[in-house]
């Protein structure tokens, strides 16, 4: 879901991020999040003494995580990031929107609405979950091209370059990156938006928790923040087909190849499942975080962040046009 800044000014969209139910750094989330964790130390304690010996604050927040120079990479990045592109993210956000004025003035210009005598409760239930899932299928299909796409991985490295997870290694994010998935998910989530409307009228509303559509704000209030921890939280069997868990983008982290481009989704796992990047929680893996071993450490500054992407993604270019030009290349045939 992308983050939806309400101020004009950086500063006050920074601060106004933990004060906004919209954004998924709303503090109520983050305390969620926190409890949650607290509830699995409590479980996972039952079964390991050592883990109660250690204490609760120990299992929360092991020094060895959040003193790590990727940690402290995240904290640094985060800070500059949220601060030099909050307004310019909310701009997007608006700019990628006026999809549903879009398609909706070509669905009238093709004829009149039907509106379909429905009920207003079942227009709003029926609108509410399309928008999810076109949303979330908007998210998915950009993780995919990240993924999937030479120069747009070089982008997406600057996330996976992590080499252990914290919450806010959910804000390691390259702009580009940021701004794919803020394009893809809006315009999908518009379009169906706008064939809601056109079916249903007036009807067609999103039914809306926290201001947020309810699906959405129930998957922040899930421990959301615990994506990107050390804390394993899965969702098993039919669930874990319907749902992404924190143990399963956790997993998307691992370094193993049997985990690359694996669990791709946002808040549903259905893409996953439909598109064969499932894999399943069922059974606790223990991982090592990172891409392969040898680029991780470039990424630790804030500067190489934001400029090593241009520069691998421009390398990678030139190899492909080289290889396109030398294979245009028509060679004589041997003289006889």
């Amino acid at each position: 879901m992308p983050e939806i800044m309400t101020s004009t000014n950086p500063a006050l969209a920074f601060a106004g991020m933990f004060q906004d139910p919209t954004n998924r750094w709303f503090g109520l989330y983050v305390a969620v999040s926190l409890a949650i964790g607290c509830i699995v130390f409590a479980f996972e304690a039952r079964q390991d003494p050592r883990l109660e010996q250690e204490g609760l604050l120990r299992y929360l927040f092991p020094k060895e995580i959040y003193t790590h120079r990727s940690a402290l990479a995240d904290y640094r990045f985060f800070l500059v990031n949220k601060l030099l592109f909050a307004v310019a993210f909310g701009a997007l956000v608006a700019v990628s929107s006026s999809s549903v004025e879009v398609v909706s003035f070509a669905l009238r210009a093709l004829g009149p609405s039907p509106e379909f005598p429905v009920p207003r409760a079942v227009a709003i239930f029926v609108t509410t979950i399309l928008w999810a899932l076109a949303m979330d299928f908007g998210l998915w299909f950009a993780h995919w091209l990240l993924h999937k796409v030479p120069i747009l991985w070089e982008f997406h490295k600057v996330h996976h370059s992590a080499e252990v997870l914290t919450p806010l290694t959910a804000g390691r994010v390259h702009p580009l990156d940021d701004a794919l998935n803020i394009v893809c998910s809006a315009i999908c989530g518009g379009v169906v938006l706008a064939f809601c409307r056109f079916f249903f009228g007036p009807h067609a509303q999103i039914f809306g928790v926290l201001q947020l559509n309810i699906l959405v704000a129930i998957f922040y209030l899930f421990g959301f923040h615990l994506r990107h921890s050390h804390i394993w939280l899965p969702y098993k069997g039919i669930w874990g087909k319907l749902f992404v868990s924190p143990a399963h983008h956790q997993l998307h982290h691992s370094v193993a190849e049997r985990h690359w481009d694996k669990n791709l989704g946002f808040v549903f796992a259905i893409w996953d499942c439909l598109f064969g990047t499932l894999y399943a929680v069922d059974r606790r893996e223990t991982i090592q975080v990172g891409m392969n071993g040898t680029e991780e450490a470039e990424y630790h500054s804030v500067r190489a962040m934001y400029l090593l992407p241009f520069v691998k993604a421009w390398r990678r270019a030139k190899v492909h046009w080289n290889s396109l030009a030398g294979s245009a290349i028509v060679h004589p045939p041997p003289a006889e």
